[in-house]
């Protein structure tokens, strides 16, 4: 038996520094995926901060238009379409 303990604690010893190296090198991936995920938000939020400005711009310009200016007339004359007594006379279920 003591002449399979040194072996043995070498090999523990060997697979708990390699299991070390591994999770570093994974702590170092996430981290460097986590920041690069999170400059890609901030990027995106700021083109949406800047379409929203865009957007609020054009509201404003199209709120301020006076409807007379672009050619637009009040109507001389109001028609309806007249509702039809029985709304389904006219519908049909599909494959029939």
């Amino acid at each position: 038996m003591p002449d399979r303990i040194i072996p043995a604690l070498g090999f523990s010893c060997g697979a708990l520094a390699t299991t070390y190296l591994v999770l570093m090198v994974m702590t170092i991936f996430f981290a460097t995926w986590q920041t690069e995920a999170m400059n890609s938000v901030r990027l995106s939020e700021g083109q949406i901060g800047n379409l929203e400005t865009s957007y609020y711009a054009a509201m404003d310009h199209a709120s301020a238009l006076s409807p007379a200016t672009l050619g637009f007339v009040t109507p001389t004359r109001i028609a309806f379409v007249p509702s039809a007594s029985n709304a389904s006379a006219g519908l049909s279920f599909a494959g029939n």
